[in-house]
């Protein structure tokens, strides 16, 4: 007898076909419901087209609102809905007997995978199919379809799809309980958003000039919803003569995200084959995580209860000045994240007695952290409150004071300027000790100390920008005390081309509008919109403006006196609005810039007088009224006239 044996492979499969209908079937209310609700939208479109109440619609308007959406809404909604799906297919690993079950079958975890992600994705993408079809057949029949415009609306589907499903499956992966996936899933997406704001703002606390995060940050990258939104929109140009300009920006960016998904993709895959089925249930999947997770929640509850235990406790009732104590912070730090790293064990031991003599080690690690992060922060290891660029760097400079901004200085074209603020920008640096020392005398005699709001700003060579933002004292004996910043920030204001610069709107902007303040004359309050009917230089806003400048080049423009706390003074002044187009980011920027009336500024004056925004009763009464408030130190309020000149090109 003999016997055959075969040597034929086995054949192995990569997709189950039955599993994938199964959960198209199983979860259909959740797509089928979304379909039904984006379905509403094209409906409603056909009938107001039908009744004729949607107006004309044109390749344009299609086009524009295609990518209103694309950029608006699809990111948000996916976003939210990716993580319905992914929990859908996934739900088997959050159950010990389901995933006992789902791995017993003859079905290996790669083809599981795969089947699984495809079916997230279908189920992802069937509502954009339903509602863009039946979109795009209402825009065949009516002639305003626009093929670049849906293929363009079709990759951006695609694309934040990829990313999120990558990201919602990664999650997935990493927890073996139901309710923990969300968390991680907004975690992924917010936290390192979130923890560049706490860091910041804790310097901010320590540190002079360093001020809080704005817009959002070097890592928000690491942030993928919040990226998208700041890189990622509509650009509209719609020129009086000529065609429209409408496209998408910023799509490459989400194209870098969906590659990104798919690298998340295949780390989940790999994840899932070395996860243990007796993970279900655990708030994370893996050992070599539960680490990572107690002491992360450690810091984040450190830098969240922490700080709010300091603002509540500490800061109103025993410190001084405006700048934390780094010790009583390091206490309310290590309180903070004491209750997130007994939270965190709680959560990973399912159970309440984490509090043993096991857990000393991690209380000495929670307390040294602690500790470091605060001493890291507030003897400034990093340089970020004396980080001043070196002149090679800087492409411009710019101040604000008060409201009023001065520059912006390039070292090309104003060296003497930026030049100024760069030594001034030393000079604060090195008197940090006494501005963190100062405590200021409220009832300090008028001249004799004033406080100043400083704005510093780098533009820099390389395209990034540094600010600097200082609540400066400044008194009588050090302004009289050469090298001090309270004597350099008197000069920089007495030189001319700095007077000048404060009347005068940055180099390629334009001139939107003057308001005009005058609270002087008693003639009650008035307000009146002028709009110009002249042409080019005789419209009323150019000539305001042109009288400010030539009371710039005569030098009529007084320095500001750097301790003056005169209200009689600033209630006569005028407003210019401009805009400035970014060009980079094809969006415009609109600004206001304060300028302070003397009685010097002749040509200005006999300009709003001669348009008949004030009158020679009104400047008679605001002269008057400087010259008692010089002599008696008393401060005088009177009416109101308020005015706007309307919109003219600053040429």
């Amino acid at each position: 007898m003999s016997w055959e044996v075969s040597t034929m492979p086995s054949k192995r499969s990569f997709f189950n076909a039955t599993l994938f209908k199964k959960h198209l079937s199983r979860f259909w209310p959740l797509w089928g419901g979304v379909s039904l609700v984006g379905a509403l939208f094209p409906l409603y479109l056909l009938l107001a087209l039908i009744q004729r109440t949607a107006g004309v619609i044109e390749g344009d308007i299609f086009r524009e609102g295609l990518y209103q959406i694309s950029a608006c809404f699809v990111p948000a909604f996916t976003f939210a809905y990716a993580i319905l799906c992914v929990m859908a297919v996934w739900g088997y690993l959050y159950n010990a007997r389901s995933v006992g079950l789902m791995h017993t079958l003859p079905v290996d975890r790669t083809c599981l995978f795969l089947t699984n992600t495809l079916a997230a994705l279908a189920m992802a993408l069937i509502p954009f199919a339903v509602t863009g079809g039946l979109l795009c057949l209402i825009a065949l029949g009516w002639g305003f379809f626009d093929l670049v415009a849906v293929l363009n609306t079709v990759l951006a589907v695609l694309f934040c799809t990829l990313l999120f499903i990558g990201l919602a499956t990664l999650c997935a992966m990493l927890t073996g309980h139901t309710f923990v996936l969300p968390v991680f899933y907004l975690l992924f997406n917010f936290l390192a958003f979130l923890m560049e704001i706490l860091t910041t703002s804790l310097a901010h606390e320590f540190l002079i000039g360093v001020p809080m995060m704005e817009g959002t940050g070097r890592l928000s990258f690491l942030s993928p919803i919040v990226k998208i939104y700041n890189s990622f929109s509509v650009y509209i140009e719609r020129p009086a003569r000529g065609v429209s300009i409408i496209r998408l920006q910023g799509l490459w960016v989400v194209a870098l995200y969906a590659l990104a998904g798919l690298a998340l993709l295949a780390l989940s895959w790999l994840l899932y084959k070395r996860q243990h089925s007796e993970s279900a249930g655990d708030v994370v999947a893996f050992r070599w995580l539960r680490p990572i997770f107690r002491y992360g929640v450690a810091l984040l509850s450190a830098l969240t209860i922490g700080r709010l235990l300091y603002e509540l406790m500490w800061r109103p009732l025993f410190q001084r000045g405006d700048h934390a104590q780094a010790l009583p912070m390091a206490v309310c730090l290590f309180l903070g994240g004491l209750i997130g790293y007994y939270a965190a064990s709680m959560l990973l031991a399912k159970s309440r007695r984490v509090f043993g003599k096991k857990s000393l080690p991690g209380v000495g690690i929670v307390a040294v952290g602690a500790a470091a992060l605060c001493l890291l922060v507030s003897v400034d290891v990093f340089g970020l409150e004396r980080n001043i660029p070196e002149p090679d760097e800087i492409a411009s400079v710019s101040l604000v004071d008060r409201g009023i901004e001065s520059g912006p200085y390039s070292i090309a074209d104003d060296p003497d300027q930026a030049s100024a603020l760069l030594a001034l920008h030393r000079a604060i640096v090195d008197d940090r000790a006494y501005i963190r020392s100062y405590v200021p005398d409220w009832d300090q005699e008028e001249g004799k100390a004033f406080s100043h709001y400083l704005y510093l700003t780098y533009r820099l060579k390389d395209g990034s920008t540094l600010r600097r933002e200082y609540d400066l004292w400044l008194t009588r004996g050090r302004v009289e005390t050469a090298g001090t910043y309270d004597s350099m920030l008197a000069a920089f204001y007495q030189d001319p081309v700095v007077r000048l610069s404060d009347v005068t709107i940055p180099k390629g902007a334009e001139l939107d509008s003057i308001d005009i303040f005058c609270a002087y004359g008693g003639g009650g309050s008035i307000y009146t919109n002028t709009a110009d009917h002249a042409e080019g230089d005789d419209r009323e806003t150019r000539q305001i403006y042109a009288a400010l400048q030539k009371d710039g080049a005569e030098g009529n423009i007084p320095a500001k006196d750097v301790l003056c706390r005169s209200n009689a003074a600033r209630e006569f002044y005028l407003d210019l609005r401009y805009f400035t187009l970014n060009r980079d980011a094809d969006s415009f920027y609109y600004h206001s810039k304060t300028v302070y009336l003397a009685p010097s500024m002749t040509n200005t004056i006999e300009a709003l007088i001669e348009l008949g925004y004030v009158t020679v009763e009104y400047v008679e009464r605001w002269k008057e009224e400087l010259a008692e408030q010089e002599t008696t130190g008393t401060e005088i309020y009177g009416d109101v006239v308020y005015a706007e000149t309307s919109t003219v090109p600053a040429g």
